[in-house]
């Protein structure tokens, strides 16, 4: 069977590349990642259909490989490597799966997990892309969420080791059932651009992302 990745499909697994460098893809439309510190899962539903499961050790190394093409197809039609082929089949790259069971940590099977959320909001990607700047600009890693109000909700970076550390911050509206504030590290939300809602489990010490035009999902877990 031959698949043509999309670029916003490329796209997403450049994203999960940066999460884990390696993956495990399961036959069907979902792909899914997770970090070797197990505090990042990142699920997304593709509108390719991949024929068979197979894993790559070195995901980056297999999406540059696809620049080779103009139009890269991939066939799947061998247990232990995939040909990439350009339209006319002149090129390829004859691409050795790795094995999952030895080499990789696969992420677990998802079910949408129901999580109770105390907190949840909407953030846009100009205002994570200031907040990532602004951790960078003051060396902060710390992105606390607070609830404010039954309607509002603080977002801020800082060092929740010093009291005096810089802030920056901005209110939201949303929804809080909780005023505990809550951590993420802010090198953890490692999203692909875009908005995002986002709900907030105290309970189950997580945060989700959901964006809000793909069929694409974040957990990362909360810091104690």
């Amino acid at each position: 069977m031959t698949v043509a990745l999309s670029k916003e499909t490329i796209s997403i697994l450049q994203n999960f590349s940066t999460i884990n460098p390696s993956n495990v893809f399961r036959a069907g439309t979902m792909i899914k990642t997770i970090s070797n510190a197990e505090n990042i899962l990142a699920v997304a539903n593709v509108t390719e259909t991949f024929p068979r499961d197979f894993a790559i050790y070195d995901l980056n190394q297999f999406l540059s490989g696809l620049s080779l093409f103009a139009k890269p197809n991939l066939h799947f039609d061998n247990d232990e490597y995939v040909l990439i082929k350009d339209e006319r089949g002149r090129n390829q790259v004859k691409y050795y799966f790795s094995d999952p069971e030895i080499t990789l940590k696969e992420a677990p099977d998802i079910q949408s997990p129901d999580i109770a959320e105390e907190l949840e909001f909407v953030l846009s990607s100009k205002q994570l892309r200031n907040f990532q700047k602004a951790s960078l600009v003051y060396d902060l890693q710390d992105f606390v969420i607070t609830g404010v109000s039954e309607t509002q909700v603080k977002l801020e970076v800082t060092d929740t080791q010093f009291e005096t550390s810089n802030e920056f911050s901005c209110v939201l509206d949303g929804k809080a059932s909780a005023t505990e504030s809550v951590v993420v590290k802010i090198n953890n939300i490692k999203l692909i651009d875009g908005d995002y809602t986002v709900s907030v489990s105290i309970k189950n010490n997580m945060a989700r992302f959901v964006h809000n035009t793909q069929s694409l999902t974040y957990y990362i877990a909360l810091e104690r």
